[in-house]
């Protein structure tokens, strides 16, 4: 692990790698731990977090357009209580349905332009 007095190196070596796609965010969420490998001396960093991953929905297929909307909209209300309960910053939707996507697009999310990777333990 890193150590708060690597603070000033961690961010410099953040912001000169211009293809990491550095948040500077980050750095101030309250789940953050800053990983260090070394030889002898730092090699490099890596700032992580714990983020909330929103699974599938599951929806009543009986269920109208308009509660379908506001069934997702409560959810995702939920959620956003649940992180800030627990000091997660930031939280993570996976889909395809145009639809959901639309919702939550509305509700704060944002389409993120770069693939997104997932490791199974």
């Amino acid at each position: 692990m890193a150590k708060p007095e690597d603070s000033a190196q961690i961010v410099e070596w953040l912001n000169l790698n211009k293809g990491n796609l550095f948040d500077p965010d980050v750095l101030s969420y309250p789940t953050l731990r800053v990983l260090c490998a070394y030889n002898k001396e730092p090699v490099s960093y890596l700032p992580t977090q714990r983020a909330l991953v929103l699974e599938s929905v599951a929806v009543n297929p009986k269920a109208g357009d308009l509660d379908r909307a506001q069934a997702l909209r409560d959810l995702v209300k939920g959620s956003e209580l649940l992180a800030s309960s627990d000091g997660i910053r930031e939280i993570f939707l996976f889909g395809k349905d145009t639809a959901v996507l639309d919702i939550a697009e509305a509700r704060g999310f944002e389409l993120l332009p770069w693939p997104v990777l997932r490791m199974k333990l």
